[in-house]
């Protein structure tokens, strides 16, 4: 694989692989002049969707190859590179090497800095080329009764951060971020429960400015992934894909990119 790209634009795409802290060690793919990752948490908890178009890179080659690169160790070598400097990026003998360039006005790369050789290795077992699911109008199905995540919401992102920054105060200090719909005046409204599940727990309930795209009820509690996802989203607006006690498919998208989290429920004993 050969791709030029922005110092900026390749730390946020190797933080949106890592996602803080649940991929330290990422499958990249390239294929068809676009990069992509399909990858399962430890122990199967989330899966990780994301695909880069040809656009968001200066350029990229249209070879097939799938490497495994620990981003935990090689993001804070990336992150010390100046942003606004091209990057040329091969795997090439054995290394992922990474070219240094100064462009001019045009975005040519005219004076090379350095480079940096890094390691890789070849992933282990079949690298997933698709989502592990059935989309149906759009609508994912998942497990083995392909059950339809058809409860459609949207949470604008900066609500969305701030309520899970208040989840981590030393008050609340909690994993639990429980969805559901509220009905008054004739008019459903979409509410977040922040806190431990039990009665003698503290917790808070928040009202994200949010939009109900379809569906009528909603009652359903996760505890890995949302903190994470309120931390690398970028785009204005995160939509979830549910329904009561159901997984999650969480994805922001615009024209460059696409990235979702599919994320398992909580459910109380």
């Amino acid at each position: 694989m050969k791709f030029g790209i922005k110092q900026e634009k390749f730390q946020e795409l190797l933080e949106k692989l890592m996602m803080r802290d649940i991929y330290p060690s990422s499958i990249i793919s390239t294929k068809n002049g676009a990069m992509f990752s399909i990858q399962r948490a430890g122990k199967g908890r989330a899966l990780r969707y994301a695909k880069f178009n040809n656009s968001y890179f200066d350029f990229i080659d249209n070879s097939s190859e799938s490497i495994e690169f620990d981003v935990e160790k090689n993001l804070p070598l990336i992150k010390e590179i100046p942003a606004g400097m091209l990057l040329i990026i091969e795997t090439k003998d054995g290394k992922f090497t990474v070219e240094r360039w100064i462009t001019d006005d045009k975005g040519k790369p005219i004076t090379k800095k350095g480079c940096s050789y890094l390691n890789y290795k070849e992933p282990e077992g079949e690298v997933k080329d698709s989502l592990p699911f059935e989309m149906k109008d759009g609508v994912p199905l998942v497990g083995e009764g392909k059950v339809p995540l058809s409860t459609v919401f949207t949470i604008n992102l900066t609500s969305l951060k701030e309520i899970t920054t208040f989840g981590k105060t030393n008050t609340l200090k909690t994993e639990f971020y429980k969805f559901l719909f509220e009905t008054a005046d004739g008019a459903k409204k979409l509410a977040m429960r922040v806190g431990d599940l039990h009665a003698f727990s503290t917790w808070d309930v928040a009202y994200p400015i949010s939009e109900i795209k379809s569906g009528d009820v909603l009652d359903v509690i996760f505890t890995y992934g949302i903190p994470q996802i309120a931390d690398i989203y970028r785009q204005n607006n995160v939509t979830f894909q549910t329904s009561t006690n159901c997984p999650a498919f969480i994805f922001e998208s615009c024209d460059q990119y696409i990235l979702g989290m599919l994320i398992p429920p909580y459910t109380p004993e």
